[in-house]
């Protein structure tokens, strides 16, 4: 054997499945564009929720009606609540050099799974007290003149409306984590 022979080392095929950080970020995955795109989108429409709201509690604190100026703040601070954690729990992580591809892919459905799965809590219910007060502000409003009976019949139906639109939005955001779980599930089976 010659000693300055070194095909036997191009010869032997490898198993190692490293890629390089580079390699991965370069690579923007559907995944993280749709997260990207969905937390922008949420970005926007909080800051639509804080002008509109923040403008309606400005107007009803002017006109010295503190009642129905205190619904609206507490929508304004649920909608910054919710893009706090969003960014905080929902953004893409930086892979880390030590993760494979997969084992970064992982970490982020896993990541994503266990923030869909939460939106009941974190992205729901705190809209609930300002959206139930601003209606409950309204039917008070209306109650001085027409009585209680009347004034909730009134509100009856946005309030039927809102715990179908967030019924809804529960159910396809836990649909969206079993998906998820599918395929963190593909993933385990194939490593």
């Amino acid at each position: 054997m010659n000693p300055n022979d070194t095909s036997f080392w191009t010869r032997q095929e490898s198993d190692a499945s490293f890629s390089a950080p580079a390699d991965c970020e370069a690579r923007g995955t559907a995944f993280e564009r749709k997260i990207r795109r969905r937390n922008t989108l949420e970005l926007v429409a909080a800051a639509f929720v804080v002008l509109a709201f923040g403008a309606t509690a400005g107007i009803f604190a002017a006109a010295g009606d503190w009642s129905l100026a205190i619904a609206p703040v507490l929508i304004v601070l649920a909608a910054l609540f919710v893009v706090t954690k969003l960014f905080r729990d929902g953004s893409i992580e930086t892979r880390r050099p030590e993760d494979s591809c997969v084992g970064h892919l992982r970490r982020q459905l896993v990541r994503q799974r266990d923030l869909l799965r939460g939106v009941p809590k974190w992205y729901l219910a705190p809209f609930l007290p300002g959206m139930i007060g601003f209606y409950l502000a309204f039917a008070a409003k209306d109650a001085e003149t027409v009585g209680w009976i009347p004034a909730l019949e009134a509100i009856w139906f946005n309030l039927a409306t809102i715990v179908v639109l967030f019924v809804g939005i529960a159910w396809l955001n836990l649909h969206a984590a079993r998906k998820l779980d599918r395929e963190i599930g593909a993933l385990d089976v194939a490593a």
